[in-house]
């Protein structure tokens, strides 16, 4: 999976009732996902709250993890040990 980037920051209109009047429209995505989120503040707050998340998102999907898997226990194994 490619990595998450910002595509676009943009101001809009406040919704209807907020307090805030600068609100922004960020899109962050990939080459399979796109995300869309408004958000109330300064454009640098924006971009550093699109940042982390991109940060976070790029963490979790791009880190492999491997678990280490046990062999399975054979029966014919067990009767060396006695009960």
């Amino acid at each position: 999976m490619a990595r998450y980037k910002i595509k676009s920051i943009e101001k809009v209109a406040a919704p209807e009732g907020a307090t805030n009047s600068r609100w922004y429209k960020f899109i962050i995505g990939n080459d399979k996902n796109t995300i869309t989120n408004l958000r109330a503040g300064s454009e640098k707050e924006i971009r550093k709250f699109a940042s982390d998340s991109i940060k976070r998102l790029n963490e979790k999907y791009l880190t492999h993890i491997k678990f280490k898997t046990h062999k399975p226990v054979q029966e014919n194994m067990l009767a060396h040990y006695n009960y």
